[in-house]
């Protein structure tokens, strides 16, 4: 009876090996047909990506029914194995040729950027940048071996320093504007001070407080404005500092206006001592001494008076 069975079995044995490696001389053959596919497709990666994923895809079908017929395919046969994986590697090649284009739009990007940056133009520096940031990761989104090339690889880097760059460029220019700012904010005082002092010299006679009220909004004006001035000293941003240049060209002929005034009025009040001296003197040695009224000059008498110094 066992014996039976044996032979009985036997038939059933030699049926499965032989389908079994029927099999995989099937999915074999077909593979190696495919292979044919993916070396035209790496002759093609040089020249023309487009082709040559046609052709790889192809290599991939052929690949797939292969396995579908026999699922241990690329672990039990080695040719199999080196060439899977050499094909794997034409893939990359290929994926590297469909993204340099695009690295290519990136890198275009990001030398716009550095231009901008190193012409002031930070919005524009800004918007340049994002775009190949945008641009990169589509390349790497297509494969990320684009960094294998060395080139590709330290310009990229060179670039994403530059998001660094912009953002200190950014918080310099915010700091140079609050500077100016403050600068303009002392200039303006020194300005309202100097407007002040020539009411004063349009108003008042040239007597001795108006000459020491005239010297204490002097004052004021040279300490706003040399405050000003030391903000302005103290950046590097002279582009910035430039726009407050007609406000001081203002203030500088203000402040040589009440200068000269006060250097007038000085010499009159001096002049005045000297001839009342000088009547005072005549007068006591007089007989009948003549009164002589002494000069009193109000108003716009001052002006006239600086204009007599110059």
């Amino acid at each position: 009876m066992l014996s039976l069975s044996c032979f009985t079995l036997l038939p059933f044995t030699h049926l499965m090996a032989s389908s079994a490696t029927g099999s995989a001389a099937a999915a074999d053959a077909l593979f190696r047909e495919g292979i044919a596919y993916c070396n035209q497709a790496s002759r093609l990666s040089r020249t023309d990506s487009k082709q040559a994923r046609q052709q790889f895809e192809r290599y991939q079908t052929h690949l797939e029914r292969a396995q579908a017929i026999d699922a241990s395919l690329l672990e039990n046969n080695a040719f199999i194995q080196r060439e899977h994986k050499r094909c794997a590697l034409i893939e990359d090649n290929i994926a590297r040729a469909e993204a340099m284009p695009v690295v290519e739009q990136s890198l275009a990007q990001c030398a716009a950027a550095q231009a901008a940056l190193d012409a002031g133009q930070l919005a524009k520096a800004s918007t340049s940048l994002k775009r190949f940031q945008t641009l990169r990761d589509e390349a790497l989104a297509v494969t990320p071996t684009v960094l294998r090339v060395g080139s590709v690889a330290v310009r990229m880097r060179v670039c994403d320093r530059l998001v660094e760059k912009i953002a200190l460029a950014e918080s310099a220019r915010q700091i140079a504007a609050q500077t100016v700012g403050r600068a303009r904010g002392h200039f303006n005082k020194a300005m309202a001070s100097c407007e002040v002092g020539q009411g004063m010299l349009n108003s008042q006679g040239p007597t001795t407080d108006t000459l020491r009220a005239l010297e204490s909004v002097v004052n004021q004006v040279e300490t706003h404005t040399r405050r000003g001035q030391a903000l302005l000293d103290a950046m590097s941003a002279r582009e910035a500092a430039a726009k407050l240049d007609s406000v001081s060209g203002r203030l500088h002929s203000c402040q040589q206006a009440l200068s000269l005034a006060a250097t007038a009025i000085q010499q009159h009040l001096e002049q005045q001592e000297e001839q009342a001296a000088h009547t005072a003197a005549a007068a006591s040695g007089a007989a009948q001494p003549t009164a002589s009224p002494a000069s009193v000059l109000q108003g716009q008498e001052i002006s006239q008076i600086v204009e007599a110094e110059l």
